[in-house]
């Protein structure tokens, strides 16, 4: 298990898109979005309130997400998550803004234009979104059946 772990916080490490699934009405939706996470293991991302992902959440907070390995020794390999999501509250809004921002911002001004707080507020188009995971599986090594790859996954719990 140790190994799938490492695994985990390598993939989260090296990627910055996860996509995320939404439904409503039964219909699903999937869309990339770049992505920061806390210590917790929370996944935090912003969007327009108006995107069809934002209205799915509004009406159903039920998601999936999948981070997966690309052009690294990992590739091939994903972090899939299972939760809930929400826009995050006023009192939680400057730490979700900073932790995006640390991650995203490549200046001080890109990292001041990431953290206007006001940008994400009232009448704003932009929230901030918030995924509490209540579970999370990465990828295993692929074992062989007759020529073809067995994909299977481990849950990982902390």
């Amino acid at each position: 298990m140790k190994g799938q772990v490492e695994r985990f916080k390598r993939i989260l490490e090296n990627n910055n898109y996860m996509v995320l699934a939404t439904s409503s009405d039964n219909v699903p939706w999937s869309t990339p979005v770049f992505f920061v996470f806390d210590k917790d293991y929370n996944f935090y991302w912003y969007s327009r309130k108006q995107t069809r992902h934002s209205q799915n959440i509004s009406r159903n907070s039920n998601i999936s997400a999948v981070i997966f390995g690309v052009g690294n020794s990992d590739e091939g390999f994903g972090v899939y998550l299972e939760g809930k999501a929400r826009e995050v509250e006023e009192n939680e809004l400057e730490s979700a803004l900073n932790l995006y921002a640390k991650r995203a911002a490549k200046s001080e001004e890109e990292k001041i234009q990431l953290t206007t707080k006001q940008d994400f507020l009232g009448d704003s188009d932009f929230r901030v979104y918030k995924i509490t995971s209540s579970k999370i599986y990465v990828s295993n090594s692929s074992t062989m059946w007759q020529g073809k790859y067995i994909d299977s996954k481990s849950e990982i719990n902390f």
